[in-house]
């Protein structure tokens, strides 16, 4: 009855106090009261985050099916899909600038210019994915074998590597048309087409891996042309819905030429999230060096974890896409409010995701390492770990949701450069010198990992609050 109620003493009510628990609990009621925005960004946020459930079937599929084969090729996969996917978190990153400004011109009720942005895209994307597809089907086997060491698996690695580079040009101009889905608000696309490419990329394993229904059994090989060929029916899909009244009318005007204004624009606002994820990624290898100069034991563990993390990745890469999509409609609108609150809102959310994720990883961390791994030492190394980043999970969401509401918001330069310097100047050193140096082992570096998460939070979050990102013009 007197809950959240101070007595004094004499009888009185600290009536502040109450008033303030009043506050609170309207907070908290306000935030998860479903509200026209609450729907906005969950209609937003869910159906991304059910297309990465699918990325991650894809890679579980790949590795399961592989793993059959033998040691080799298990490991030439892993090491061409760690390549594979720097040139993917770049097509990925230069896919957000399509969103970001596709956002903003729709909030500014600017049909045409929505058109443009779409049609130079396509341009961008074909033009640039064409050559990464050939240079690449040409000199991946020279580039595995100027970073790896192990002979047999450079071979397998070049093979698998080449043939997955076939299919990029289809995956970067894909990329590029669910960018313009998510920036009108239209996310389903890229969950239907994700869940299309694991499908198909599973049934392609299946008969190409394993040589079935009369198919040649080729191996490596075989998996890497069904990745290829699974973003076939992927963009179909996405081509299919160009066919609705509210999307093709922004095909009414005469905007198939060529642009030079626009695909400048599309190259300044992508560049730094293409760089941005590329160069992360590279980070991340470090840290992968780190661990194995540790022991192997602890590689292992790494590896373990950082599967793990990839469970709780999943919601802040969601409500990131829901927070770039409100805030660059409502920034067209010259509605900063909502494009303030609907960006808090969505990291609200994503931390209670996450957060409630991280406390599983407390309770129920070995029994989920135990589904990557049965070997003891590694376990007994990859929980501690777990625990650790299960600490900094709310704060990896914060910096996820309101990282990807900078780069909407035009400030895509600087969280390039935080992530750049954080990785490389503070959270790689660190990881050197607790892990090594200091001779923490698995807790050291992870100690780093934690750093890196805190830091980026805090100058995010620190930045948006300061709102200079108002007056910026996409």
């Amino acid at each position: 009855m007197f809950q959240g109620v101070n007595i004094h003493k004499g009888g009185c009510v600290d009536r502040y106090t109450y008033k303030n628990d009043k506050t609170m609990l309207h907070k908290i009621r306000r935030i998860l009261k479903p509200t026209r925005l609450n729907q906005k960004i969950l209609s937003l946020a869910i159906p991304v985050f059910f297309g990465m459930i699918s990325y991650t079937a894809i890679m579980v599929a790949d590795t399961a099916m592989v793993g059959k084969l033998g040691e080799v090729p298990l490991a030439s996969v892993g090491f061409g899909g760690m390549v594979y996917f720097s040139i993917f978190a770049f097509l990925m990153g230069g896919s957000m600038a399509v969103q970001i400004i596709v956002a903003r011109r729709f909030g500014e009720k600017n049909e045409r210019g929505v058109g443009i942005t779409l049609v130079n895209s396509i341009y961008v994307s074909f033009v640039l994915g064409s050559l990464l597809s050939y240079f690449g089907y040409l000199y991946a086997p020279s580039l595995m074998a100027w970073i790896g060491d192990d002979p047999e698996v450079i071979e397998v690695a070049g093979i698998y590597l080449s043939y997955r580079f076939v299919g990029t040009v289809l995956f970067f101009v894909g990329f590029a048309l669910r960018g313009f889905f998510d920036g009108i608000g239209i996310v389903q696309v890229g969950m239907i087409s994700s869940i299309v490419a694991a499908v198909t990329n599973i049934f392609f394993n299946w008969l190409l891996i394993f040589g079935n229904w009369g198919f040649p059994a080729m191996g490596v090989k075989g998996a890497a042309i069904a990745s290829s060929l699974s973003s076939i029916p992927s963009l179909l899909v996405v081509l299919f819905y160009f066919l609705r009244k509210d999307v093709i009318q922004f095909f009414r005007y005469e905007i198939f030429s060529p642009s030079l204004e626009i695909i400048k624009e599309l190259c300044v606002v992508g560049f730094a999230p293409a760089l941005e994820g590329t160069l992360v990624n590279f980070a991340f290898s470090g840290f992968y060096k780190i661990a194995g100069m540790i022991s192997t034991t602890t590689l292992a563990s790494a590896s373990v974890v950082l599967t793990c993390l990839s469970l709780s990745f999943m919601p802040g890469f969601s409500f990131g896409i829901a927070a770039t999509t409100i805030l660059g409609q409502a920034m067209g609108q010259g509605k900063i409010r909502l494009a303030y609150e609907g960006t808090m809102r969505s990291a609200t959310f994503s931390a209670i995701v996450m957060g409630s994720m991280g406390l599983f990883f407390i309770i129920g961390g070995p029994w989920l390492i135990s589904l990557f791994t049965d070997v003891p030492s590694v376990m007994k190394e990859a929980y501690p770990a777990l625990c650790i980043v299960a600490l900094i999970q709310v704060g990896d969401a914060y910096h996820m949701v309101v990282g990807s509401a900078l780069r909407s918001a035009g400030m895509m330069y600087y969280v390039m450069y935080v992530y750049l310097i954080v990785s490389f100047l503070i959270m790689l050193p660190l990881a050197y010198l607790f892990g090594i140096v200091l001779k923490w082992g698995t807790m050291g570096i992870w100690s780093a990992f934690f750093i890196w998460i805190l830091l980026l939070a805090v100058l995010f979050v620190g930045k948006f609050r300061r709102k200079e990102w108002v007056n910026i013009r996409i």
